[in-house]
């Protein structure tokens, strides 16, 4: 059986690596013909859904018009675009990378590229095609984030001398890998909802919130036996709770992302225990993360290894051992400190591998190590399966199926 995972593995990451067509990686962005390309749309008037220069140009006309004077098409929509090249913090923009933005409430609306001098040139739907500061109030209030297509691999296209630029990855949208957090939060107004079915036969729905890209607010429901078979053990769960605040996102490439929060979150754990040559199995809650301070550092592919880029996440957390039952021996009246470390990575396009190691240093409890790979059916969506407690002597292997979606609003 465990043959048999491993193949299907294999099969996976030879199929994306077949279908892929890879023929390069584009490292050189002309400067000189991007300029030429400035100088033939400036002043074309706003028409949605245009690609002329001189005669009219939405704002991702504009942009994929750009990229297609250097030989480089890329995909049509502002939203699709905001997929491809690689995520690039506010303070380390460089000439003809691509700046995103929220301008009607409901997402990536809008599409520009960064010229210098915290200036950009887009088409907007007033002026037609213009150079703006970027750091006014009204593009910093709606400004999502953006991205760098130089280093994304190219397959070529049917017109000779023209390539596609791929996606590096689908963009995952992790709050927390398998339990512990990341610094990131779900960017720009959208509601996530996670539901998940682990092997006790245990239902949660979870959904959560952000505002502002930096605010989040998250609930959680755990229906017990939901697709069990102990019906006297039927029934609902006191909600879970959390928030969390990233104070800032990466800087460079030396200073992680970073946030704090807290989460009242726990999960039922059987628990088997020897005394007295009498073994004893019974479920306890984990220890909640009431408080935390996390860092994630986002680190870009191993080429030699042919493996994607991925992020470290590590933190300090309190808990209170007394706030479930038989998670403590005795109450000393004192929050118990840990910390937490975890590892996501990127094995094809669509397919990441997750790690991490919990409750560590925590007094009255062992380590926990998690392990899990997470699928990408789409933009919005991906399925992952976990295993809990991988390796633990006193406490039962847990597998868990999850869905999780993210919808604008």
């Amino acid at each position: 059986m465990q043959w048999r995972y491993f193949w299907i593995i294999i099969l996976v990451i030879l199929f994306n690596a077949c279908s892929s067509q890879k023929v390069g990686v584009y490292d050189d962005l002309n400067k000189s013909k991007m300029d030429k390309s400035f100088d033939k749309y400036l002043g074309t008037p706003y028409k949605w859904g245009g690609t002329e220069p001189g005669r009219g140009v939405d704002c991702s006309g504009f942009t994929s018009g750009v990229y297609r004077d250097q030989g480089i098409i890329i995909p049509r929509t502002s939203r699709m675009q905001y997929s491809v090249g690689d995520e690039v913090s506010r303070d380390q923009l460089q000439y003809g990378d691509l700046l995103f933005y929220d301008t009607l409430g409901k997402g990536v609306s809008h599409v520009g590229v960064y010229t210098k001098g915290n200036q950009m040139i887009h088409a907007s739907s007033t002026q037609g095609v213009t150079e703006v500061p970027i750091n006014s109030d009204y593009w910093m209030k709606r400004y999502i984030g953006a991205r760098r297509l130089t280093g994304s691999d190219l397959r070529s296209g049917e017109i000779g001398g023209e390539f596609h630029l791929l996606p590096k990855a689908y963009p995952f949208r992790v709050r927390r890998l398998i339990d512990i957090p990341t610094a990131d939060v779900i960017e720009n107004r959208f509601i996530g909802l996670d539901i998940q079915n682990d092997a006790e036969g245990n239902l949660r729905v979870a959904s959560s919130v952000s505002l502002w890209n930096h605010w989040e607010f998250g609930l959680e429901f755990q229906v017990n036996q939901f697709l069990g078979h102990d019906v006297d053990a039927f029934g609902l769960e006191l909600p879970f709770v959390n928030t969390k605040f990233r104070i800032w996102e990466q800087k460079g490439k030396y200073i992680p992302s970073l946030a704090v929060g807290m989460e009242s979150n726990s999960r039922n754990w059987t628990v088997t225990t020897d005394s007295a040559d009498v073994e004893t199995v019974e479920n306890r809650w984990s220890p909640p993360r009431n408080a935390y301070v996390v860092a994630s550092y986002k680190y870009d592919r191993f080429k030699k290894l042919h493996l994607g880029r991925g992020r470290l996440s590590g933190g300090f957390a309190q808990t209170d051992l007394f706030a479930y039952h038989d998670t403590s021996a005795s109450y000393d009246g004192a929050e118990d400190a840990f910390l937490f470390f975890g590892v996501e990575q990127q094995i094809t396009r669509r397919l990441m591998a997750t790690m991490e190691l919990d409750h560590l240093f925590l007094k009255d409890v062992k380590a926990t190590m998690n392990v899990g790979i997470n699928f990408a059916l789409n933009n919005a969506s991906s399925i992952a399966y976990t295993w809990r407690n991988v390796g633990a002597d006193e406490r039962s292997l847990e597998r868990a199926m999850q869905f999780s979606y993210i919808l604008e609003y």
